[in-house]
């Protein structure tokens, strides 16, 4: 936060002023009577059809904060944090919240010609109330800030006691209960009476003693939608409130959840104390880091964006299912997947933290239907919307060209083995089409493993060349082309003697693994 002090009189005393400002700044959004508004930029991640009401804080609820303000002016900078600055509702009544607040603060400060060093050992405390009936900051108060300013050769004690009051009537809140998406409000003027007492110890010591006022003039808000935002307690789907007014910007995002600001950025916002003295808050940065408030618990997303995509045909039969899940409170969220090809569909995963599923290998040119419900770990739950897909047909190609192993020639009358592979790409089991080439009735025989061997016998009863062909076939009636192989079968043996005595060489020729001439068996 830079602030920037006209008049010769409080420009060297502003760094306490601006501490004073600062300790207020995460509720310094204030709402009043709502107006049309529409030249705001629009929001890229807007949910509609939500809102935010308001919250019952509870005894001992606390909201921790990261402060960081960067100040130079004329005279005078300075550049801190306020670390682990914490809230906590310390007393509730009819009207109002008590809050306690504490925190450390580090950095460097200026005053020119007065000190200039590195702060150490510095912490704050003070308290404020807070309306109930809409979270109206209506006073700060027994704020006690006290620590060191180390120089290069000294080191310097300090402290400063500071109040503020919403000197208004009706007092002015933050927020305008139910916070509704793209709600838009006018900020009146706020005014805020500002007492502060302080003291460096120097060799003189330099004291501040002021009393006066400083305010806001009129701006607009508008709540531009719900942004998933990141801050160091969690991960929120807040929502976003805006305001400009010229160079003047104002922005906090709020959560139900937490019944607080969660984050907060104001850049340029000029407080005034009269019409020629003014404060320029050029950049202010508030984030939550830690609270115990879990004042409202929205149930997971709707699961969305399934791949595959609803209604996508000619999806892969090793396909993975996934989706996009999550919460807006930042909780942790588990799913229950259900999957088939019929309703009621069965679950097949419960309780899984993954995003992702994976089926197994589908069933080709098959319909799917699933569904994604979610759970966060405060038993709240959101049930997912059907979605369908159909897997590609399965491509399937013909088994190969059968081959046929055996004897090429032989004696009419006499029954002569032959084998038969074929092997499917698929790996699908085959059937075999065979034909002897002698008019017999076409043999079907099957179904065989792919590529595994078949043997089959047959008998010519006459002399002739035959040409035995067989097909292929898999189980889903892919065919192959015909394989053939020639017999010829020259000569018919009548005589019993003949046909023994070719027995009995053909069989010591198998035994012996000689080879004979088919002339030398006729």
């Amino acid at each position: 936060m830079l602030i920037v002090i006209w008049g010769e009189k409080m420009r060297k005393k502003g760094a306490i002023v601006m501490a004073c400002i600062l300790l207020v700044a995460a509720f310094m959004p204030v709402a009043g009577t709502v107006e049309n508004y529409s030249s705001f930029p629009e929001h890229q991640s807007c949910v509609q059809n939500e809102s935010a009401e308001l919250p019952t804080w509870e005894l001992g609820n606390y909201w921790t904060y990261v402060m960081n303000i960067s100040y130079e002016a004329t005279g005078a900078s300075a550049d801190m944090t306020f670390h682990n600055v914490t809230f906590e509702v310390v007393d509730i009544d009819e009207q109002r919240y008590t809050l306690a607040f504490n925190g450390t603060v580090t950095g460097a400060v200026v005053l020119a010609g007065i000190i200039e060093g590195n702060l150490q050992n510095t912490v704050i405390e003070g308290n404020a109330y807070v309306r109930k009936s809409d979270l109206a900051l209506e006073r700060v108060f027994d704020v006690h800030m006290e620590g060191e300013i180390k120089r290069q050769m000294v080191t310097n004690s300090f402290w400063a006691d500071i109040e503020m009051n919403q000197n208004v009537t009706p007092v002015v809140s933050p927020y305008d209960f139910p916070i509704e998406l793209f709600e838009t409000w006018t900020i009146p003027e706020t005014t805020f009476w500002l007492h502060i007492e302080a003291e460096i110890s120097l060799a003189i010591p330099y004291t501040v003693y002021y009393d006066f006022p400083v305010y806001i003039e009129p701006h607009d808000m508008v709540c531009v939608g719900r942004e998933v935002i990141t801050v160091p307690a969690a991960q929120y789907n807040a929502f976003a409130v805006s305001g400009y007014d010229g160079p003047h910007q104002y922005q906090f995002w709020y959560h139900p959840s937490v019944g607080n600001v969660v984050k907060s950025t104001h850049r340029n916002i000029r407080m005034w104390y009269n019409e020629s003295t003014y404060w320029d808050i050029e950049e202010l940065s508030t984030e939550l880091v830690e609270t115990n408030a879990f004042l409202h618990n929205e149930p997971p997303y709707v699961p969305s964006n399934p791949h595959p995509e609803n209604g996508s045909t000619g999806v892969a039969t090793d396909a993975d299912l996934s989706w996009t899940g999550g919460d807006p409170d930042g909780d942790a969220v588990v799913y229950d997947v259900y999957f088939g090809t019929a309703y009621p569909l069965p679950q097949v995963s419960e309780g899984q933290s993954s995003t992702t599923y994976d089926p197994g290998v589908l069933e080709p040119n098959t319909t799917y239907y699933w569904r994604i419900d979610a759970h966060d770990s405060h038993g709240a739950s959101t049930t997912g919307p059907d979605w369908v897909f159909v897997t590609e047909t399965e491509e399937n190609n013909p088994p190969t060209i059968p081959t046929i192993t055996g004897p090429t020639s032989g004696v009419a009358g006499e029954e002569y083995t032959y084998t038969f592979v074929s092997t499917d790409p698929e790996g699908d089991n085959v059937y075999y089409e065979i034909d002897w080439g002698d008019n017999s009735s076409l043999e079907v025989e099957g179904p065989y493993a792919s590529g595994e061997e078949v043997t089959l016998t047959h008998t010519w009863d006459a002399q002739g060349t035959y040409y035995i062909r067989a097909l292929a076939k898999d189980v889903h009636e892919a065919q192959s082309e015909w394989g053939t192989l020639k017999v010829v079968m020259p000569k018919y043996l009548h005589s019993p003697m003949a046909v023994l005595m070719e027995r009995i060489v053909r069989w010591i020729a198998e035994w012996f693994g000689i080879s004979f001439p088919p002339a030398l068996l006729r």
